[in-house]
């Protein structure tokens, strides 16, 4: 079984969030429920990194409404991201299960010796149109931030405010 740490940087930062991908569910404060992962396990691993590079948000979520995280590597900056070690199969599922706008797949290079891989928009923050994203997007995206770096609730909202048109 071959396995990967998704990078994850938007609402998966929370696990709770990441598991209504691999077990299926409704997110807290979402408007979609997922079907699930083949093999709907939780993740063998958990890690917090910090990535070069800089959230954006853009377009308009189905599940959150307000705009989506983006990653874009070429933006000045840093990122606080959660890797999560999966399977193949669950990371193909898990990408499966969101919107067609994150066409972009990035290898990060390697942590603890497996591959780091996340996935994006093919366009960068220059080539779209900033848009704010919701509270219960941003709620979600900061309780993931509490809970991987053990970030209070102020550290957290600035970091999200940082990232936001």
């Amino acid at each position: 079984m071959v396995q990967i740490w998704y990078v994850s940087y938007g609402s998966n930062l929370s696990p709770a969030r990441l598991d209504c991908y691999l077990a299926g569910g409704c997110p807290a404060g979402g408007g979609r429920t997922y079907t699930g992962a083949r093999n709907p396990h939780p993740p063998a691993g958990r890690a917090g990194l910090r990535l070069p590079g800089t959230v954006y948000f853009a377009g308009e979520s189905l599940v959150w409404g307000g705009g989506r995280a983006f990653y874009d590597p070429d933006l000045p900056g840093d990122t606080a991201a959660c890797a999560y070690l999966v399977t193949a199969e669950q990371f193909d599922d898990i990408h499966a299960q969101e919107p067609p706008c994150y066409d972009r797949v990035l290898d990060l290079g390697v942590h603890d010796g497996v591959p780091m891989r996340t996935f994006t928009a093919t366009v960068g923050c220059g080539d779209v149109v900033r848009t704010a994203p919701s509270a219960a997007y941003l709620d979600t995206m900061a309780n993931g931030l509490r809970e991987v770096f053990g970030w209070n609730y102020e550290r957290a909202q600035a970091y999200l405010r940082r990232l936001q048109p």
